[in-house]
């Protein structure tokens, strides 16, 4: 299966985070998780491993101790729960994702082995089970020297805790989950400590609550279990006398939250017994340059935007703390989920809070925005509190009110620090074309209409359909999607096949293109099949072009289904994927000669440049090809007269070939000057040039539109 079938394989399955827990009873869960990993031949025995329980700071303590023992030179693993924007953040391998390609290798051999898992007689696999024992078989198929493992809930029947890791490590404890693991310290505290074996060490803070480190000393004693407690003096052995010294961590600097010490304690001591040799060096390097994406994150300097995490009453009270030394008049943007305490979260928070921005996150269990403000009004009674469901929105007004000198922190759920990740074009690795691309559009059509004095409403029930009424006569617009083109040459526009034959024909410089045709297809498809067999398409394209190739849809992917292949091999086993995993009218692919140059953007009507942009990237950005999807992408626009010149021109031959009242070019200029046109695209998202520009350009042309077509 390819990426997309193998991330859909995972979401058909029971999901703790998703509202969807398994059934049957809490003792098949270890079970289960062992009776996978049988079948995927106990890959968990292939490398030493470090579990890493409790309740806040799980996540840093994990990274940062994956990037300590990565610095030591071993082949390190790091499984972490939940992702902020990718899956495929859960298992990295060196501090760094596996490609889709790898990923779907892993997913496809799971499901094969797991064929008739119902025999077991222990119900049907979690998605968090899958994805626990998927990263142990990735990691030994890597090489995996050393992984690292965070528990995903609780601890006993957690799915990383399903066999013996060298050692443990047990973060602080505090509130949260309560329904599942109890509504006290020491029973919370009770149901994380089974990650710790008899014989091997657990690793825990000298900070912890009293009631929590009394009960851990007390197991550890019962048990057998060699107890190691970090404090501001070094590690004490329990039973062993006086802490012994060790590579002490320095108070943290600007950016650094105040738990900050305690975590990278935990990091660095565990580090330490995985690794004897550890340099001292290379870990000040380490700890001087972590960073865990969503936790204290700095998002903005002017006006000051931090982004965290912090989901319970003892993480919120922690961060109120470090926002205090700042001040306390912060703009709170919140959004909690439904398992979560929202009082305890919104009481912490109180003392710094100059006003409430309450939102909802968009994830499955997100808690709505009216009811957060419900507790708020009694959880904070004194706190201003405004309430934007649309957490885009929330995120805008949050900006607008604190002006340049203001201050503003986004918080009360790792997904709420997603979503602002994403908003504030900070670095990740987007699974696709999310909500907010598309809705973009609907944003300027709405600031240009009501510029010239034209109604929009919503007709459909989640709001991507909109009516425009006032003009001449109602129109119609879905999301980016728009009325302005010919329903004919718009539907020719969007297959890249057609658009490419059309272009080439009237002697448009075009990058060279041949259009491949599943050979697998059924026998009705027979008259557009060139080619009886993958290799005979391989030679066909090595005959008649060189490497490197794109390789990709007829239709549209956002750039998310576009793959440079650099020989022979490569275009073989993509177009072995594709064609497998085709729909029954979905059986064309193109491969095209790349073309390595400076890319472009030309948004146009009937001929005329309305808009012109260069597709900026201060770094590499993965698989994504387009530079304005990687880290640092940006869009620059074009004044400058000599490179719009053959950009308008450009823009009117295709017009000629074929005419859109609303349309852009995508274009790259080469090493040697010269222009190529890499396809028209008759549906333009604005959301990348506004994220780099704001929205008065994009309104200025929905304006421009509106006039001529509405009006």
């Amino acid at each position: 299966m390819d990426y997309s079938r193998s991330k859909r394989f995972l979401d058909t399955l029971p999901d703790w985070e998703r509202g969807r827990p398994p059934e049957g009873p809490l003792e098949n869960y270890l079970p289960r998780v062992r009776a996978l990993l049988r079948r995927c031949g106990d890959p968990q025995q292939r490398f030493g491993s470090v579990i890493v329980a409790g309740t806040n700071g799980k996540g840093t303590v994990a990274s940062l101790l994956a990037a300590l023992l990565k610095a030591s030179g071993r082949r390190t693993g790091l499984y972490t729960s939940p992702h902020l924007h990718s899956q495929r953040e859960r298992i990295q391998v060196d501090g760094g994702l596996l490609d889709k390609d790898r990923w779907a290798e892993g997913i496809t051999f799971l499901h094969d082995v797991t064929r008739g898992f119902e025999g077991e007689g222990l119900g049907p696999f979690s998605r968090f089970e899958a994805l626990t024992v998927l990263a142990a078989h990735l990691f030994a198929s890597e090489g995996v020297e050393a992984a690292v493992f965070e528990v995903g809930l609780g601890g006993r029947y957690d799915a990383t805790n399903a066999w013996d890791h060298d050692l443990a490590v047990l973060t602080p404890v505090a509130l949260d989950h309560c329904a599942v693991l109890g509504h006290d310290l020491s029973s919370i505290a009770g149901e994380k400590l089974p990650v710790a074996r008899p014989g091997r060490p657990l690793f825990t803070t000298a900070s912890q609550d009293p009631e929590v480190l009394d009960l851990v000393r007390r197991r550890a004693r019962e048990k057998g279990i060699p107890l190691i407690l970090c404090g501001d003096r070094g590690l004490s052995f329990e039973g062993e006398g006086e802490p012994v010294p060790y590579l002490m961590v320095p108070k943290p600097g600007a950016g650094r939250p105040s738990t900050w010490v305690d975590n990278a304690r935990l990091a660095v001591a565990a580090a330490s017994r995985v690794c004897p040799d550890l340099d001292e060096e290379r870990a000040r390097r380490v700890l001087a340059s972590h960073q865990w994406p969503g936790r204290f994150e700095l998002a903005r300097e002017r006006p000051r935007v931090l982004l965290d995490g912090a989901h319970n009453p003892a993480a919120a009270a922690a961060l109120a703390a470090d926002l205090g030394r700042a001040g306390s008049d912060w703009i709170l943007v919140v959004g909690v989920n439904e398992d979560h305490q929202a009082d305890g979260v919104l009481r912490a928070l109180e003392p710094v809070a100059g006003r409430w921005l309450l939102t909802e996150s968009g994830h499955a269990k997100a808690m709505p925005a009216d009811e957060l403000a419900a507790w708020a009004s009694s959880a904070a009674p004194e706190v201003a509190a405004e309430v934007e469901p649309s957490c885009r929105k929330a995120f805008e007004r949050a900006l607008a009110e604190a002006g340049e000198s203001g201050r503003v922190c986004v918080t009360g759920s790792l997904h709420m620090a997603a979503r602002a990740r994403e908003h504030f074009g900070l670095p990740l690795e987007a699974e696709g074309i999310g909500e907010e691309v598309a809705r973009e559009s609907l944003e300027c059509l709405a600031l240009a209409c009501g510029r010239l004095g034209l109604r929009t409403r919503p007709v459909s029930d989640d709001g991507n359909v909109v009516r425009l009424e006032g003009g001449r006569r109602p129109f119609l617009f879905l999301r980016n999607k728009h009325p302005f083109n010919d329903y004919a040459a718009a539907r020719l526009a969007e297959d890249k096949g057609y658009q490419h034959e059309l272009f080439a024909a009237a002697g448009l410089p075009v990058p060279f293109t041949m259009q491949l045709f599943n050979p697998y297809a059924d026998d009705r498809f027979n008259r557009y099949k060139r080619h009886r067999t993958v290799e005979e398409m391989v030679a066909d394209v090595e005959a008649q072009t060189g490497w490197p190739v794109l390789v990709k849809r007829s239709r549209g992917s956002g750039s998310q289904g576009v793959h440079l292949e650099t020989d022979a091999e490569g275009v073989s086993r993509r177009l072995q994927s594709l064609f497998e995993n085709a729909g029954p009218l979905d059986n064309l692919v193109l491969v095209q000669s790349f073309v390595s140059g400076q890319e472009y953007r030309v948004v146009a009507t009937r001929g005329e440049l309305l808009l012109a942009y260069a597709k900026a990237s201060d770094g590499p950005g993965g698989e994504d090809l387009n530079p304005l999807h990687h880290p640092g992408g940006r869009a620059e626009r074009v004044d400058d007269e000599e490179v719009l010149a053959p950009l308008r021109r450009l823009a009117g031959e295709v017009a000629g070939v074929i005419d859109l009242g609303f349309y852009a070019i995508d274009l790259i200029r080469d090493d040697a000057g010269a222009w190529w046109i890499l396809e028209l695209n008759p549906n333009p998202f604005c959301y990348y040039y506004n994220r780099s520009n704001g929205r008065g350009d994009f309104t200025a042309v929905y304006e421009r539109l509106l006039r001529e077509h509405v009006l």
